[in-house]
């Protein structure tokens, strides 16, 4: 049985690098030796502080991660669509014999389902990591509806608010952006701030104005907002900038989704869940980052060894200056 080093979180709050064994590849997988990964300031966040998702075998010892990049060194005798020496994107891997994947990402060496993987076509191996993220924004956008000539609202700019306004402006949408953090402002060309502390004028028969901002006072209503902050107390004053009958689409994963009622009733906005990628979500993405239309070369903004693990996570957990931390395998 071969071994790999990976990251482990041993218990809640504490992570270690460490050795682990690794199953035996099937005729239908790949072996890949892992070049980038990227921390995910969310869900490995959630599982270092011991809030586990709902999910059944989840539990310590574990290797966390799905965002990982790197070249197939063997493949399956079934496998065709790869080749040794392709690069390829790697989403979470359960390989391991003596650790829980959860969801396996964080490995010098992974074992993977050759279907599952995606091969990069030519994107940069140290920015390809960022493919997941991409692809779950590309799924919130998607699932928002046809976004072509609307006004969208990202709150919230960190790396998933980043890659939802660069599709959504793909895609035609006008789009207004706010967060906070002012260092995350203002990176994409055409994107206008918006406030949350200045309503759109509220629907008739209210009292709180008279149409759609014309009379009212308020900006030009909003008619699809995107919450990218993880802060469900937003999604009323979200709903504040929207038309009657809008649309909030929920990027984040909370614990309780808590809220104050009103505006939500005086808008009556429709809400849109939006989950992980599906493997769809990632062709596209990647071909959207592969031909230009989507940037993200200036979103990976820290990139360690492996060898600074601790410090990795330590900025990747509490620095929120920073969109997106890498870690170089080899």
């Amino acid at each position: 049985m071969s071994s790999a080093r990976a990251v482990v979180f041993s218990e809640a709050g504490r992570l270690a690098l460490r050795d682990v064994e690794l199953r035996p590849m099937a005729d239908d997988e790949v072996a890949v030796e892992t070049r980038y990964s990227s921390i995910s300031a969310g869900t490995e966040r959630l599982l270092f502080d011991g809030k586990l998702p709902g999910m059944p075998g989840m539990q310590y010892p574990l290797v966390p991660g799905y965002e990982a990049v790197g070249v197939v060194t063997a493949a399956g005798r079934d496998v065709t669509n790869v080749a040794v020496g392709d690069d390829v994107f790697v989403g979470g891997a359960r390989c391991y014999a003596d650790v829980v994947a959860a969801f396996g990402g964080q490995s010098s060496q992974l074992i993977k389902s050759a279907a599952q993987v995606v091969p990069l076509h030519g994107i940069p191996l140290a920015h390809a990591p960022l493919l997941a993220l991409a692809a779950t924004s590309l799924h919130g956008v998607l699932r928002a509806g046809d976004v072509a000539g609307k006004r969208c609202a990202v709150i919230g700019m960190g790396a998933i608010g980043q890659f939802v306004a660069r599709f959504l402006v793909a895609a035609g949408a006008t789009v207004f952006e706010s967060d906070l953090a002012e260092a995350r402002l203002g990176r994409i060309p055409g994107v206008e701030r918006i406030s949350l502390d200045v309503p759109a004028a509220a629907p008739h028969g209210h009292g709180h104005g008279h149409g759609h901002g014309a009379h009212g006072g308020g900006p030009a209503p909003i008619d699809i907002a995107f919450e990218c902050t993880g802060k469900s107390e937003l999604l009323a004053r979200i709903a504040g900038v929207l038309r009657p009958r809008g649309t909030i689409v929920v990027m984040s994963y909370y614990d309780r989704l808590e809220t104050s009622f009103p505006e939500l009733f005086v808008r009556e906005p429709s809400l849109v869940v939006a989950r992980e990628w599906e493997h769809g979500d990632l062709l596209a993405a990647r071909d959207a980052i592969a031909d230009g239309r989507v940037r993200v070369d200036d979103l990976a903004s820290e990139t360690y060894p492996v060898e600074r693990y601790e410090s990795a996570y330590r900025v990747a957990f509490h620095d929120s200056s920073t969109l997106k931390v890498i870690l170089r395998w080899a």
